[in-house]
């Protein structure tokens, strides 16, 4: 077991449930990432996507309030374990107690994975392009 699932474990967050979670709150930092670039008059390319460091989702994960993270989610999905994933996700911006201390956790938990990749890497500025490259690499994609 790795230490990620046995604080998922003592938070009382189900191990797979708490990836899909960590996975797609990355996904919405990602998302925020591009909104904002796009605002800025960026691209809406692939090649503008693949060029966003991955220091700047990291960066995301934890300085972006939920509101601006959750803000912009699609309201229709055609896989409902992604809906469902994403409804519990904004759930848990209203929660209290201790489940109302899991966002704070998994995104946390996000930003430390995302730090070690980068910490990893053999390259100066990892982007997203190179997260894509190492998830084929890993049969991860």
């Amino acid at each position: 077991m790795t230490k990620r699932h046995e604080r998922l474990h003592a938070w009382d967050i189900d191990r797979d449930k708490g990836e899909r979670l960590i996975a797609t709150f990355g996904a919405l930092a990602f998302h925020a990432i591009v909104s904002d670039a796009v605002v800025t008059g960026s691209p809406r390319t692939i090649a503008a996507l693949d060029g966003i460091p991955l220091a700047a989702v990291a960066a995301a994960t934890t300085a972006k309030p939920d509101f601006e993270i959750l803000a912009a989610i699609p309201t229709e999905h055609t896989d409902p374990t992604e809906q469902a994933d994403l409804n519990y996700l904004r759930l848990l911006t209203y929660q209290s107690g201790r489940t109302g201390l899991w966002l704070p956790r998994l995104r946390t938990e996000l930003r430390h994975s995302l730090t070690t990749l980068m910490g990893r890497s053999p390259l100066a500025t990892p982007t997203c392009a190179d997260l894509r490259t190492w998830a084929a690499q890993a049969n991860l994609a």
